[in-house]
């Protein structure tokens, strides 16, 4: 089992590692509630998580995203994205009124304890109920990160210097809630439109986003990790659920196949760029690159394997969706946008940057960037608007809302345009 880093770049250069937080925070998290519980025998239990919320604070927040999803949910959930939960926060009146002030969205900067509580509460909007569908969620795993820490008195870093710095002898990578001085940093806000990229702190977005590494580094850590028996359960799979048709997800890993082939892998996008690696357990190699090109690092790596096309995910994968297909009444209409929120927008200073490019928000579609331009036409759902998916599914909520001093603002995705 081997990783080859490709590319040409820096391999003791530090950078944020972005999104691959998300796998390593399961990982810990997971490495620590199996020195309590058997993990096969706990995932898929929804009583587990009221079982082990003992602490106030544990037990209220857990009542929270209960009462948010409509119902109890597992580790399963969670871990594969498949809990309903949006992948961010709905924009906040605070941020609104900063953005007004003429200062940078900042919507990945929660320092605050107090506010972050709060955005829970008051500025999220889940998208599905319970084990519909596949979700990307940064929410998903601040939450697990959260909890954990409040139902054992720990800090996240703690089970990151454990289960990982420690064990895997990773002299310089650490976990930090701040930006680190020494990391490196580029302004991608011009190319891309994801908070992820603002170059600021990550206060409580540190449990998806917190990670700092090297490239050589990362190298040790993902040889390591491939022998781990957590990592095995994350990769098994057995109890994978289908993301896409080709891709399945893992307890917050890619999976996909190909002529028997199963590759992981995973992409993290941050202000330092987007780090991306896959393994193939046939070629029993991996490959690890890191470019400021996130759709550019796929065939980078899958060309080494001659890999262009991945099967379909296996039925097993997909039951929850089709189940969802078959019989969840989806009350959705093509109620138009009012006009008055209609027009050109701009997307607002996000690392003290502005663009030239214009946005439309139309009756019933937006033009944005995901990342190139794209027209999403819109549905409406329960008195809000969203993206319209395959299936005539609704996806992520398209946001509108009015300032005190009265512009009008579209967001989504944790992203916020000004109405020209």
């Amino acid at each position: 089992m081997s990783i080859k880093m490709i590319g040409d770049v820096d391999p003791n250069r530090l950078f944020c590692s972005g999104s691959f937080t998300k796998l390593l925070t399961t990982y810990v998290c997971l490495s620590l509630l199996s020195e309590k519980h058997s993990i096969l025998e706990i995932l898929d239990d929804d009583l587990f998580l009221d079982q082990i919320s003992k602490p106030k604070q544990a037990k209220e927040f857990l009542r929270l995203f209960q009462d948010l999803i409509g119902n109890k949910f597992s580790l399963h959930d969670i871990c594969s994205h498949y809990a309903g939960l949006p992948y961010t926060f709905d924009i906040s009146n605070q941020e609104l009124d900063l953005v007004e002030k003429g200062q940078s969205l900042k919507h990945h900067s929660i320092l605050d304890e107090n506010t972050f509580l709060s955005m829970c509460r008051s500025n999220l909007t889940p998208i599905y109920t319970n084990r519909c569908k596949f979700h990307y969620s940064e929410i998903s795993i601040i939450f697990l990160g959260y909890l954990i820490e409040k139902i054992y008195h720990l800090k996240i870093e703690d089970l990151y210097d454990q289960y990982l710095f420690k064990k895997f002898n990773l002299k310089k990578s650490m976990f930090s809630r701040t930006k680190v001085s020494n990391v490196y940093c580029e302004d991608l806000s011009t190319k891309y439109d994801y908070p992820s990229v603002a170059i600021l702190d990550h206060g409580y977005f540190c449990y998806s986003n917190g990670f700092f590494t090297t490239l050589n580094d990362m190298k040790i850590l993902l040889e390591n990790i491939l022998n781990e028996p957590i990592f095995h359960i994350m990769t098994d799979l057995k109890i994978a659920r289908a993301a896409s048709n080709t891709i399945m997800n893992g307890l917050a890993v890619e999976l996909r196949q190909i002529n028997g082939d199963i590759i992981y892998g995973y992409e993290g996008l941050s202000y330092s760029g987007c780090n991306i690696w896959a393994y193939s357990t046939k070629h029993k190699q991996g490959f690890l690159t890191f470019t400021d090109d996130e759709e550019a690092a796929y065939p980078i790596i899958y060309d080494n394997w001659n890999y262009t096309v991945f099967d379909k995910a296996p039925l097993h994968t997909q039951q929850i969706y089709q189940h969802f297909l078959k019989n969840d009444f989806r009350d959705s209409a093509t109620t138009d946008i009012p006009k008055e929120y209609q027009g050109h927008y701009k997307r607002v200073s996000l690392n003290e940057t502005s663009l030239d490019l214009t946005f439309t928000v139309g009756n019933n579609f937006i033009v944005i960037r995901d990342p190139d331009e794209i027209k999403y036409d819109v549905t409406n759902f329960k008195n809000d608007y969203w993206i319209k998916g395959k299936d005539q599914i609704h996806g992520a909520k398209v946001g509108f809302v009015q300032s005190k001093q009265g512009h009008r603002y579209m967001y989504h995705d944790g992203t916020l345009y000004k109405k020209m």
